[in-house]
């Protein structure tokens, strides 16, 4: 295969696979905060989808100082102080009504990858082990749905350049339960293993099969209470001349209501040269016309969008476009090199993402922003699971095993 989409060989947790599979740039140290650059302002109007259109941006204005607004959900947070976070950045998969938490952790030694599922008591500060992998191999994308947990498992050191996965099922309440095999695969060539997403009662993935040169990505959505498994999308890239690759590759996906938002990378001839553009193409659960959100972008590192709005972040810019129009209304620039932007999560007119050393909100409509939390720190991207958004506050030098838990909910009326 040309291209050189690296396979795994850490432990990642589920946002920041999305962020280190997705870019190809960008390092980043989170252990070390710094002053964040970050601004938001109205951008003229421009059709994005014309990519021959070269924008200006207008000089920015000085950063804005918090304007506070009305959050339309509820803030929940547990701490942390046990010597298991040693060396592990947490990012819960779940919390039940007794702030009992579960995420992976990771106790590898130098020589051998160990890892394992728990369920941390945050009242007790005791913890009880769900499931430890097998020696060598790597727990991905830990994610509850329904009453489930899922997640993605592969060898740490795969051979001959292919990487043998499986997404792994269990039930989540039940303490005896095991786990059973849901799917599984093989990432040749140099091909990232799948990352699994969830949107409520549903998990996302996408596999890549190679045949006679020819890459298939195929988008799965499951719904874990119907037990229905709908192939959304199938795109073909053809690599059987060298250096000259011609189709689509699906690169990463982001469940919405409608069905899976995929970043997509499209490789083209033109004569003698050939091209590599990202798109951003919704994909329908209900298998209908897919819809190009935006097309013929040199780079988009993450990326959201609802029934209002599209959200896209790059190296150094977050876009925030009209759905209907697909003209830009905001953007937001940042530091590249603090992960500006990313994790972004659309509540209506709400927009929620990672900004280091801040989790920020921004009201659409108004255009104000503020920090959700007002403390700096290291902050893990963002994730979801059922109605809830999380992330995790760590200070890495001044504590090592202390750990703040955040919960959104987002629907608190259904309580």
């Amino acid at each position: 295969m040309n291209m050189k989409y690296g396979r795994k060989s850490i432990h990642i947790t589920l946002m920041l696979t999305l962020l280190l599979a997705a870019c190809t740039n960008p390092t980043t140290d989170q252990h070390t905060p710094k002053e964040p650059s970050t601004t938001l302002e109205t951008a003229p109007e421009t059709n994005l989808l014309d990519s021959s259109h070269d924008q200006t941006a207008p000089e920015l204005p000085e950063v804005k100082p918090d304007v506070a607004f009305n959050l339309p959900f509820t803030m929940d947070s547990v701490t942390i102080k046990n010597d298991v976070l040693d060396r592990n950045t947490v990012v819960a998969s779940y919390k039940d009504d007794n702030d009992s938490v579960i995420f992976s952790r990771d106790f590898s030694t130098t020589e051998l990858t160990e890892m394992e599922i728990i369920q941390f008591d945050t009242k007790k500060n005791t913890y009880t082990s769900r499931y430890r992998a097998a020696k060598g191999i790597i727990i991905n994308t830990l994610v509850s749905v329904g009453d489930d947990l899922f997640w993605i498992e592969n060898p740490a050191n795969a051979t001959d350049n292919n990487t043998p996965w499986q997404i792994l099922r269990m039930k989540r309440d039940d303490l005896k339960a095991t786990p059973v095999v849901f799917a599984k695969g093989i990432s040749e060539d140099q091909i990232a293993v799948p990352v699994l997403r969830s949107h409520y009662d549903e998990i996302s993935w996408i596999e890549k099969k190679i045949t006679d040169h020819i890459v298939k990505s195929e988008a799965y959505i499951y719904n874990v209470k119907t037990g229905i498994r709908t192939k959304v999308a199938t795109q073909l890239l053809n690599e059987q001349k060298k250096n000259n690759s011609e189709g689509i590759f699906l690169d990463i996906q982001r469940p919405v209501s409608e069905g899976l938002l995929i970043r997509q990378t499209v490789f083209e001839n033109k004569g003698d040269k050939n091209t590599k553009q990202f798109d951003i193409v919704m994909y329908p659960k209900d298998q209908s016309e897919p819809e190009v959100i935006v097309k013929d972008r040199e780079e988009i590192y993450d990326f959201t969008a609802n029934e209002q709005w599209i959200v896209l972040t790059m190296e150094s810019t977050t876009e925030i476009l009209d759905r209907k129009t697909k003209k830009q209304v905001y953007s937001i620039t940042h530091d590249s090199s603090l992960l500006g932007g990313y994790s972004p999560f659309l509540f209506g007119n709400q927009l929620i993402y990672h900004q280091s050393p801040y989790i920020m909100a921004v009201d659409l409509t108004t255009g104000n922003k503020q920090r959700v939390i007002k403390k700096e720190g290291s902050y893990t991207p963002i994730t979801n699971f059922g109605d809830n958004l999380t992330f995790t506050r760590m200070e890495y030098e001044k504590n090592s095993t202390q750990a703040e838990l955040y919960f959104m909910d987002l629907n608190p009326e259904q309580q």
